[in-house]
């Protein structure tokens, strides 16, 4: 069935200043499963999925804070009020994803347990302080830092960590984990590790739908963590073998099987023009500027794709996989130089979206 948007806040821009692709809010994606829908689908404006399993309701990730978490389940509550949410999915570990689980604490969550291993990596407080030094860290034209403090201050500055305390899941699975709720069958799929360590799919057979977590971007650049690329590429091919009519991504509009095809189209490019540049030995960061900047990448499907510059984090997942000595920084630490080569490159694409990144606000 076609989306149908339901109800949703009343913003004439995104998060980040752009103008709309698609309306915010609560969208009827199937009979009885909807869709928390966030435009344009950069950072935190994270996809979220509702099943109405009578009586009885599964939230599939919940948002990055507490604010955008209740705006949904506020927006929800019609839903609600009849079925209220007993089973949390978490597609993965990022926090634009479980951060808002805390909410449901005393309900089922589930996970991979890849995923669950990965969810207290990152501290609400270390966002918090990022967020809050990018201000003093612009003023610092050394190192790339104030490109940094820039990108990282308006990436996070919709968003208030400040109350958040991570929850993790309750219910571990490898493999496949079914069951049904009131006769409604739901099957979680893992699918990592590649995004992220513990990727998984929730598809709702019953309604040809699937809730695709971040393994899909769609009209932004996707990303990958974790990698390897071979297994992020298998992982889509597994989604499209399920030959469902609706398929919510982790960010960006609702897909379907062409969409899906040209995220593993930007993957067999990125890691074909990548190899090259890693033969030749130049580093991550290099390679990423040299592609993006390329006539090939300029005049590909993907070039007006949001958030170009993951391609740095992208390439310095693919050059680990092929055995690369990258940083001597530890965990998150290397993670923060890898972000901060990323907003370099960033500011060297004035046209890229959101724009507000390199210091660009749209008016409208």
């Amino acid at each position: 069935m076609k989306a149908q948007w339901l109800a949703g806040p009343h913003r004439n821009i995104t998060r980040f200043g752009e103008v709309p692709a698609y309306k915010e809010g609560l969208y009827r994606v199937g009979i009885s499963s909807y869709a928390w829908m966030v435009p344009n689908g950069t950072w935190g404006e994270t996809n979220i999925g509702l099943i109405d399993c009578g009586g009885k309701s599964i939230l599939i990730d919940t948002c990055w804070d507490l604010k955008f978490t209740r705006e949904l389940l506020e927006t929800a509550e019609p839903v609600l009020r009849k079925s209220p949410v007993e089973f949390v999915i978490n597609t993965h570990s990022d926090g634009d994803h479980c951060w808002g689980n805390q909410l449901f604490k005393d309900k089922e969550i589930i996970a991979t347990h890849a995923c669950i291993e990965q969810m207290h990596h990152l501290k609400p407080a270390s966002m918090t302080a990022l967020k809050s030094g990018g201000r003093v860290l612009r003023h610092i034209p050394f190192m790339k830092l104030d490109s940094f403090g820039h990108y990282m201050r308006t990436m996070f500055s919709p968003y208030d960590f400040s109350d958040v305390s991570i929850t993790g899941a309750n219910k571990g699975f490898s493999g496949k984990h079914e069951f049904t709720v009131n006769g409604v069958e739901i099957v979680v799929m893992e699918v990592g590790p590649g995004h992220t360590d513990g990727d998984a799919l929730v598809y709702v057979p019953g309604e040809e739908l699937v809730y695709a977590g971040d393994i899909l971007f769609i009209g932004g650049t996707p990303v990958m963590w974790s990698g390897p690329v071979d297994n992020l590429v298998k992982a889509l091919e597994t989604l499209r073998s399920l030959n469902a009519k609706t398929i919510v991504p982790g960010h960006g509009p609702i897909a379907g099987d062409q969409q899906v095809q040209a995220v593993i189209n930007y993957w067999h490019f990125a890691h074909e023009q990548l190899h090259r540049c890693y033969q030749r030995d130049m580093n991550p960061t290099e390679a990423a500027q040299e592609v993006l900047f390329s006539r090939a990448f300029q005049e590909s499907e993907f070039a007006g794709w949001n958030c170009p510059e993951r391609l740095v984090t992208n390439a310095y997942s693919m050059y680990r996989g092929w055995g690369a000595n990258l940083s001597s920084l530890p965990g998150p630490l290397g993670i923060m130089d890898q972000l901060r080569n990323q907003a370099s490159v960033a500011f060297k694409m004035p046209l890229a979206e959101p724009r507000c990144m390199h210091g660009f606000v749209h008016r409208i």
